[in-house]
């Protein structure tokens, strides 16, 4: 039997040279670090979010609370708080204009409503701080008892300094009727 004709590189094999494998773990390198480098700032994107999101549930749940019991107890309204604190945070008032000097609740990481008092006494779970604005010249309404602008102000991180807190204004009309 005769054996095939094969062409003059019979017995080389081709493989790549080290020029070539460095030049390929240094590319994979690069790609590496890039997303390496872009996870801080989607973990910072990503509680930004969560904040934003948090703080539109609890100004949601207050102005709900509000407008619930608008109709019967305009001028002595009071918010739930989950931790069931006694005495109550202040009643809020919707027949005047006011303006708070310090916030009348906290919420939580969860987005739930506690009273200073337990925020007082568990700082680091009092996330956010509630102000509670009102303004009673609504325009349309001719009796200034019967239909208030409430603002809920959310502010993060609840223990910060005013000029470091980033806030969200949630603004509503609260009528009796």
């Amino acid at each position: 039997m005769k054996s095939p004709i094969v062409s003059g590189q019979q017995g080389k094999r081709h493989g790549f040279s080290l020029a070539e494998v460095v030049i390929a773990l240094g590319v994979i390198t690069v790609g590496v670090v890039a997303v390496l480098a872009i996870f801080p700032t989607s973990l910072q994107t990503g509680h930004s979010a969560q904040d934003e999101t948090r703080a539109a549930h609890i100004a949601q749940s207050v102005l709900g609370s509000l407008v619930a019991q608008a109709p019967s107890q305009f001028s002595a309204l009071r918010l739930p708080v989950s931790d069931n604190a006694t005495p109550t945070p202040a009643p809020i008032d919707l027949t005047a204009s006011s303006s708070p000097t310090t916030p009348t609740l906290y919420g939580d990481n969860d987005g739930q409503l506690v009273s200073v008092q337990f925020a007082t006494q568990n700082p680091t779970k009092a996330v956010y701080a509630i102000f509670i604005y009102t303004n009673n010249s609504v325009p349309g309404f001719t009796d200034p008892a019967s239909a208030n602008v409430v603002t809920v102000r959310v502010a993060w991180p609840a223990n910060a300094p005013a000029a470091n807190q980033t806030f969200r204004d949630y603004v509503r009309i609260v009528s009796k009727y």
